[in-house]
């Protein structure tokens, strides 16, 4: 069944109505990486945010979320990772408010730690074992494979089993035997984009090269959500986690380069032909409905055409280009700086021949260099970069907020707002993850 899409509040509010209204287990899309689901007239709502701005506002949503007080009248709540796409720490405070339980999968300290520190009441989901939430409904999660932030969860009543992928991209060897602990999978809301800052931001890629890599990353990532619809098997597969834009220019390569929803339906229907009126165009405000043994879709059909004009419609309406100031005064890189960034870098395990190097773009001539094999931090003055060496060169205003910890590096990269070489420009994981989980 389908459902005219416009990105207007009285109609989501209808669509949630009918959903409400219904007593049969089902799920209801939120946006982005975000759904309720329903299942034994208990509801359950994953990785709702309502902080529109994460990232020091540097991204919004499209289609919007649903942002309705009725979501929130909910049993449980899960938070699948720590990015702040999915991660609200000022929602869940109220949440918890009102003696709603807060549910995380166990295995990553870090963001353990930050709910502590944020005094948010959580409770651990084993990792990859059946838990029970519930007499009657039970969930099973498990962790990304290397970056120690993702994970996925499935939630079941052994009526209608719901899989939450967020952009957790598990490959054959974790998903694999997943599937045959939890077994059949009704809806499965499936990552398949790539928004990432490479090849976007790499300033050592020519324009062309660029793009070549952009698309061949796309179409990669498509591949991994075709892979998992293929291990799961499911009725209904749900596009998921890319509904994200990023502020500062909506004509830029990240923007057009990124897959949209509908861009990947089409891709599956030619790649996993099979199985392609499984996957369905759901964005916000769609839902389905198990009744008996069928799943009814209530959605809209959509061309890629109508909705990147909408995209742009709505882009161009909400964004007013953003004027990154520059700090006028220089940012004094201090001691005590350099020793809080060494006692980061000190808990890394992997001890490998590599440098990070980070500056503002103002004083590119005053670099932080991080030395990951002796964990010696010291200012880096010369222009020409280390071998085997990342050089990120950040806008004055996130640098000066990373460097007074106000934000970690990790949101640095969220933001996109820095540009990066690579000596020599070769890909490592090792390195990314360092810097990833580390800074």
């Amino acid at each position: 069944m389908y459902i005219n899409y416009n990105d207007s509040k009285e109609k989501f509010s209808k669509d949630l109505s009918n959903f409400l209204n219904s007593d049969k287990d089902g799920v209801f899309y939120i946006g982005h990486a975000s759904i309720l689901v329903r299942l034994n007239k208990k509801k359950f709502i994953f990785d709702v945010i309502k902080n529109t701005n994460f990232y020091n506002r540097t991204w919004l949503f499209f289609p919007s979320q649903i942002n309705d007080r009725r979501i929130f009248d909910v049993d449980g709540v899960f938070v699948s990772h720590i990015h702040g796409d999915h991660y609200d720490p000022d929602l869940l405070k109220k949440i918890q408010n009102k003696n709603i339980p807060i549910y995380i999968l166990n295995g990553r300290p870090g963001f353990n730690q930050d709910l502590k520190n944020k005094k948010i009441n959580f409770k651990k989901i084993p990792v990859n074992k059946k838990f029970y939430i519930d007499k009657k409904i039970w969930v099973r999660g498990c962790l990304h494979e290397y970056n120690d932030i993702d994970s996925s969860l499935i939630i079941s009543n052994d009526n209608l089993s719901v899989y939450h992928g967020n952009d957790n991209f598990i490959t054959e060897k974790t998903l694999s035997p997943f599937k045959k602990k939890i077994g059949k999978v009704d809806v499965a809301c499936i990552p398949f984009a790539f928004i990432h800052f490479y090849p976007y931001l790499l300033k050592t890629l020519s324009s062309k090269a660029n793009k070549k890599e952009a698309r061949r990353l796309e179409n990669q990532f498509m591949n991994y959500g075709i892979q998992q619809a293929k291990i799961l098997k499911p009725e209904i597969v749900i596009p998921f986690g890319s509904n994200l834009f990023h502020l500062d220019d909506p004509k830029c390569a990240m923007n057009k380069g990124v897959a949209t929803p509908v861009d990947f339906v089409n891709y599956a229907k030619k790649f996993h032909k099979s199985f392609k009126n499984n996957y369905k165009t759901m964005l916000s405000g769609s839902y389905c409905l198990k009744d008996g043994n069928n799943m009814d879709c209530y959605y809209e059909k959509i061309s890629s055409n109508k909705f990147n004009k909408k995209l742009e419609n709505f882009t161009f309406k909400k964004i007013k280009l953003i004027n990154h100031k520059k700090i006028k005064k220089k940012v004094n890189i201090q001691k005590n700086h350099l020793k809080i960034i060494k006692n980061k870098i000190s808990k890394n395990k992997i001890k490998i021949d590599h440098k990070i190097l980070i500056s503002n773009e103002s004083q590119r001539n005053s670099k932080i260099c991080i030395d990951i094999k002796n964990n010696s931090v010291f200012l880096y003055n010369q222009n020409k970069l280390p071998f085997n060496s990342h050089y990120f060169v950040v806008q004055d205003n996130e640098f000066y907020q990373w460097l007074r910890k106000k934000i970690t590096f990790e949101e640095v990269l969220g933001t996109r707002r820095f540009t990066y070489e690579r000596y020599p420009n070769t890909y490592s994981v090792k390195v990314n993850s360092i810097y990833t989980n580390f800074l």
